[in-house]
């Protein structure tokens, strides 16, 4: 399998953060590694790959120092694996004039409009009883189930004016007329959708974290583009795993972390913007003879790299951008600085990314908004500042983020993929 078709199979079994984080674990299962469990003891091996899950969505792998931590330090790079959706309300019903639709909440911010009149597809975790408690199964549908269909011009004559959508009554999605109306126990058609899917009663069905997808694949567009579903932040996820996977054990640790719940802030149980980098690197310095000393030496001597996608320049916007810092698709990798720390860039990190990407044979763009605005932010800042690690903010030019459909350019994956495979093997106290 080719590099590119190798990206388009990733993004398109990675439906949710749920399917990202399965898809990734497969890959380094295939490629030798080990599968951890928090509850258990651990014993590590110098030079071995090993990963751990927490919460379904976030997976964080990691390959031990040949050397201590507190000497060599760690070499970071991380991605998030959500992406802006539609969440399913799985309980309640919305029943009318013979036809039903499925209630949703908005997670993220997406760009509404564009999920309209697209087939729809069922994807993310259901819980479902057994006969000794529970357990989670993951569920992606491969055929649309859904569709949220617009109103006629005819009667919203201003629509192409701009218009905003309410998500209580105007995004949830329309079901096939052929599925079955809510029983009289109130069993909604959509959780008897799930249930068959699933192959179970749907009184089994206990709770479900469930978000409507795009049902199309990702596809390239003539030779260089790549367009599809949650290329923000596949593209990251992806250009982070190869490169771990490529790199050679060294004297330096080596983290992979993919956290969740960026799009809403980080702040969760398995975010950014949590405990969890932190408490990994406490863990496996521990296990490596370093004490608490050592600890704060090794987190000093460390260097991340987040990785995010970038507002590629637009040429239908150009007045959008300050075009000294607006990242051309195709153009390699993107440093993203902001004065506010919007991103976690300084100088000593953006000079570092640069050599990095020398060192790689591959061109570094850079990317600020024009002063007069604000950009979004990434994981960034929160897990710099909740484990002292110096880093940088980095990212692919990306078209239309946070729409259903955006679109990257297919070299900048690879260029990315080899500056990251670069960080991975250079020390991180060269900095």
């Amino acid at each position: 399998m080719s590099a590119i078709e190798n990206l388009l199979s990733f993004v398109d079994a990675s439906p949710t953060a749920y399917q990202a984080v399965d898809s990734m674990a497969a890959r380094l299962a295939a490629a030798g590694g080990q599968a951890l469990d928090e509850r258990s003891e651990w014993r590590l091996e110098p030079g071995r790959i090993y990963w751990m899950v927490r919460a379904g969505t976030s997976l964080l792998a990691f390959r031990p120092g040949l050397r201590p931590p507190a000497e060599e330090g760690f070499a970071v790079a991380g991605a998030h694996t959500d992406s802006p959706s539609l969440k399913l309300r799985i309980d309640k019903p919305l029943a009318g004039r013979g036809m039903e639709r499925c209630a949703v909440e908005v997670y993220g911010g997406p760009i509404v409009s564009t999920w309209l009149d697209r087939p729809l597809a069922l994807a993310g975790r259901v819980v479902v009883r057994t006969a000794t408690g529970q357990t989670s199964r993951l569920l992606s549908m491969a055929r649309p189930v859904g569709v949220i269909p617009n109103l006629a011009i005819h009667l919203n004559r201003d629509v192409n004016k701009g218009f905003e959508y309410n998500a209580q009554s105007q995004l949830p999605v329309l079901l096939s007329t052929s599925q079955p109306l809510p029983s009289p126990e109130g069993v909604t058609a959509v959780l008897r959708l799930i249930a068959e899917e699933l192959g179970v009663e749907p009184a089994a069905v206990l709770a479900a974290d469930l978000h409507f997808v795009d049902a199309q694949k990702t596809v390239l567009v003539g030779k260089d583009l790549v367009n599809g579903y949650r290329l923000d932040n596949l593209l990251g996820c992806h250009a982070v795993l190869e490169a771990f996977l490529e790199a050679a054990p060294s004297a330096h640790g080596q983290v992979a972390a993919f956290f969740d719940a960026e799009e809403v802030g980080s702040r969760s149980l398995a975010g950014a913007d949590s405990a969890l980098l932190r408490d990994l690197l406490g863990r496996v310095s521990a296990l490596q003879g370093t004490g608490n000393e050592g600890f704060f030496r090794a987190l000093a001597s460390s260097f991340s790299v987040s990785v995010d996608v970038a507002q590629a320049w637009h040429p239908g916007w150009p007045e959008k951008y300050d075009e000294t810092f607006a990242p051309l698709l195709n153009g390699g990798p993107a440093v993203k600085v902001n004065a506010n720390q919007r991103y976690a860039t300084d100088a000593a990190g953006e000079a570092r990314f640069r050599r990095l990407c020398a060192e790689a044979g591959v061109p570094c763009q850079k990317f600020m908004t024009r002063a007069d605005m604000s950009p979004g932010s990434t994981i960034g800042p929160s897990s710099s500042a909740l484990t002292g690690i110096a880093t940088v903010d980095v990212g692919a030019p990306l078209l239309s983020m946070h729409s259903l459909r955006e679109t990257a350019g297919r070299a900048d994956h690879a260029m990315m993929t080899a500056a990251l495979a670069r960080h991975y093997g250079a020390s991180p106290r060269d900095s």
